[in-house]
């Protein structure tokens, strides 16, 4: 998972990174944004990453495995905010 970072991921950006979920159904995601907190922590990692996909596609909130060769494979809780727009939120201890 310390591939899958705000450096990383801004690389990523118009690029798409591919979802799989529990029944090995796989989608496309357009990385559209990468945000950081308005307020930062020298304890704490936080960004996060919002996401579209295709009209006809819509993915419930849930953990899914997110993968792309820039950061490998990770699993990660995604909730949409619009029928084909999703946001991750990301926030670790350094540590």
């Amino acid at each position: 998972m310390q591939q899958f970072n705000f450096d990383t991921l801004t690389t990523l950006l118009n690029q798409q990174i591919q979802l799989k979920d529990g029944s090995n159904n796989l989608v496309q995601l357009n990385v559209d944004k990468v945000s950081l907190p308005r307020f930062a922590t020298e304890e704490y990692e936080a960004f996060s990453v919002d996401l579209s996909s295709a009209s006809e596609v819509h993915c419930p909130s849930g953990n899914y495995l997110f993968s792309h060769p820039a950061f490998g494979e990770v699993q990660l809780f995604m909730s949409p905010y619009a029928a084909d727009k999703y946001q991750i939120v990301v926030s670790r201890n350094k540590n």
